[in-house]
């Protein structure tokens, strides 16, 4: 909520960077991961991956009343420069502002104050705040790994020229969104390293930059917001359940909530399906094309608009056997064993016994984004999603680091996938109750792609649902916490669909004026196609009438509920 008054593998892909840079009372017990649950535990300290927010400053929940009307504060140099070696404690320690300066950035076009901080000589956070600041502040969380601060590149500029503070951290070490080698265990502070990240870093960023705002302006923040996609979507579920009261509203888009199950089960057990035993490659690019064609010659018109974007894969039923290749049809087809591999790839992870390992598979439409996702370039051996999953099991996945020879095809997916249950608990962010945020007064946005080929929107949607069984409906969770599905968009943007959405000014205008987003409008970023989105289950359908190409074209309808998927997976 708003402040409190104490409280290297490198992959030469620029779209796979877009992709990974756009996150009451435990019971123990060991559930299946493709469950969708993380198996808990009681209160556990922070050097045992779970940290448990014990504040007891008064913090404040529904009934606490703002005036109506917030007034913005200045502050000039001076002030900004005077932060500079001040210290603000924060629930693991002291957060110190190494440097605080004006700066003008063509980003913004005006100046700003910019306060380099770090918590407890471990956290690095930055902090931008306008001179006239509105009293809201907005965290934005990170992406893969992390190992920077995303707003020293960039993202958020538009909210401080709109006046609003924002913040960033590193999630508590330095390096790059695909290399997890900072977590080795041969690293000193590894373990302190693998709990900022998993659970953490963005709570006690909250802390240091409220209180940095606080002592550049006098004045409290009045509203607090977390916006944040993949990982970023993990961290912001990682808020809503772990830390209830520290934002006001949250958005969370395309959220790797089940991050120890998901990187090995779901990405890793997609590269490993595609690879021989001599790990030559089954499903490759020339494969790729095939199928995205085949995909939307099966589901693309089935909306009634023509357009290179799969409404919703969910009911469109699509065999890749249509394309396997025949006495007659040689070129432009697929082998037998590349029919075998996509079966599994659009159904749910399972291992050799047939059971599920993971909660839905890639979703069609998604096939443009493979060569990224699923499939390497020409050279080299594993696809994005692979070298994700194989620095999770080598850094990550484990209480102890394997062997350094150990690789992505060494884990046994019918006998390995219990070991990923005890950091699961750190990483995750998968619990479906999350009342003590709606009882903190909490407003919450999700939404997902459905064309995402890197983290399965068919998981989002089960986890979306568990949460409607555990909270005591849609009618009544709907009420403080929507998820949108964006036909065509891939993993946080991309895609044939419109992927461009304020989910800033909705999730404002749903905290600060009680307006529940009832439709929102998506568009690409050169405003060539812009489409209306409801809210789940509700879909945007055409209308008939008016150009396809605008969102004024379409109206609401009742969407499917549920995961289920009409594509065959196996004969």
């Amino acid at each position: 909520m708003s402040e409190r008054p104490r409280r290297g593998l490198r992959f030469g892909t620029t779209l796979l960077v877009t992709m990974l840079l756009a996150g009451g009372p435990l019971a123990t017990g060991s559930v299946s991961a493709a469950s969708g649950r993380t198996p808990t535990v009681g209160s556990i300290s922070a050097g045992s991956g779970v940290y448990v927010d014990s504040r007891t400053d008064g913090s404040r929940g529904p009934e606490d009343r703002r005036p109506k009307r917030i007034k913005s504060v200045t502050a000039d140099a001076r002030d900004c420069a005077t932060l500079t070696g001040r210290s603000f404690r924060t629930d693991d320690g002291d957060a110190r502002v190494l440097s605080a300066a004006v700066v003008t950035t063509t980003d913004t076009a005006r100046p700003l104050c910019q306060a380099a901080v770090v918590i407890d000589d471990r956290i690095r956070v930055d902090v931008q705040a306008p001179l006239t600041w509105n009293r809201r502040y907005v965290q934005l969380g990170g992406g893969g790994f992390c190992g920077s601060a995303p707003t020293l590149s960039g993202s958020g500029a538009d909210l401080v020229a709109a006046r609003s503070a924002i913040a960033s951290s590193d999630s508590g070490h330095v390096g790059t969104p695909f290399d997890a080698t900072w977590a080795s265990d041969s690293l000193p502070g590894s373990a302190q390293a693998e709990t900022d990240w998993g659970n953490l870093s963005e709570h006690l960023t909250s802390q240091a930059a409220t209180s940095v705002l606080r002592g550049l302006f006098r004045k409290k923040t009045a509203y607090s917001y977390f916006i944040g996609c993949s990982t970023g979507g993990r961290q912001a579920l990682v808020e809503a359940q772990r830390y209830p009261d520290d934002f006001d509203g949250i958005v969370a888009g395309a959220p790797a909530n089940r991050q120890n199950y998901l990187a090995p089960l779901s990405q890793g057990w997609r590269e490993v399906v595609n690879h021989r035993a001599d790990r030559s490659l089954i499903v490759d690019l020339a494969a790729t094309d095939v199928v995205r064609q085949g995909v939307l010659d099966a589901c693309d018109a089935l909306d009634g608009v023509v357009d290179a974007v799969v409404d919703d894969p969910r009911t469109c039923a699509f065999d890749p056997g249509d394309l396997a290749c025949t006495d007659d049809r040689l070129s432009g087809c697929l082998t037998s064993e590349q029919v075998t591999v996509l079966r599994k790839w659009y159904g749910d992870p399972r291992d050799s016994r047939g059971s599920s390992l993971y909660p839905g598979g890639l979703p069609l439409g998604s096939e443009g984004g493979w060569p990224v996702s699923d499939v390497p370039p020409a050279g080299q051996t594993l696809s994005g999603g692979g070298i994700y999953a194989e620095n999770v099991l080598k850094f990550l996945a484990f209480p102890q680091d394997p062997p350094a020879t150990y690789s992505l095809f060494d884990f046994d997916f019918d006998e390995d996938p219990p070991l990923l249950d005890a950091r699961a608990r750190a990483y995750n962010a998968d619990e479906p109750d999350m009342s003590a945020f709606r009882a903190a007064g909490g407003k919450l946005l999700m939404h997902h792609g459905l064309a995402d080929p890197l983290i399965t929107p068919m998981a989002t949607i089960q986890y979306y649902e568990d949460g409607l069984s555990a909270m005591g409906g849609l009618k009544k969770v709907r009420s403080w916490y929507r998820m949108f599905l964006l036909p065509g968009v891939y993993h946080c943007s991309g895609g044939p669909g419109p992927d461009q959405v304020d989910w800033y000014a909705a999730i404002r205008a749903w905290v600060e004026k009680g307006e529940a987003p009832k439709r929102l409008v998506a568009s690409k970023k050169d405003a060539s196609l812009t489409r209306p989105l409801f809210p789940y289950p509700s879909k945007a359908a055409y209308s008939g009438a008016g150009s396809t190409d605008d969102q004024a074209s379409f109206v609401r309808e009742r969407g499917p509920r549920g995961r289920a998927v009409q594509v065959v997976t196996a004969h």
